[in-house]
């Protein structure tokens, strides 16, 4: 598999409290040290998730969420909610993961064209700083102010330490 065409991710390293497990769906919900709750779906690669229990102290390593398509609101995007794409997550074990995608409307509060990311806000009114994603190429039409319709990659854990 050429990993050309494949997004390059940032790996977060955090440590965080276990709220809640799901073993079935493979989703982890951690409070995390700067006392924010999240969920995170778990990366196939991590092996022993059985063993991870409510109130565990962990390390966990998730790759960064990244906009992979971006167009003006009306216009729908092209990759719909639910798929799925590859990321070289940086630095980490596992060379390229699949992670799902969901489809989303935000309000762009800001724009970075030397970082390549964006500053939305999203319908519950949270600002979020994300990448872009290399095949985002249209950065120059999107300006502040506007509700775009994007897709972007959920975050992934793709290693969980005891």
């Amino acid at each position: 598999m050429s990993a050309e065409g494949v997004d390059e991710v940032q790996v977060v390293k955090v440590s965080a409290t276990v709220e809640n497990i799901d073993l079935a769906s493979r989703k982890l919900t951690l409070l995390l040290d700067n006392g924010k709750k999240k969920t995170f779906k778990v990366d196939k690669s991590v092996q022993n998730l059985d063993q991870v229990k409510a109130g565990d102290k962990l390390k966990i390593s998730y790759t960064e969420e990244l906009i992979i398509v971006v167009g003006k609101s009306k216009e729908a995007p092209a990759a719909a909610e639910g798929g799925a794409v590859s990321v070289a997550p940086k630095g980490a074990k596992p060379g390229i993961v699949m992670v799902d995608t969901a489809a989303v409307s935000a309000k762009i509060v800001a724009l970075n064209t030397d970082k390549h990311s964006v500053t939305l806000l999203d319908a519950d009114g949270k600002k979020k700083t994300v990448k872009l994603g290399k095949k985002v190429t249209n950065l120059d039409q999107l300006k502040a102010g506007e509700t775009v319709d994007l897709v972007m990659t959920e975050s992934l854990v793709v290693e969980v330490v005891k």
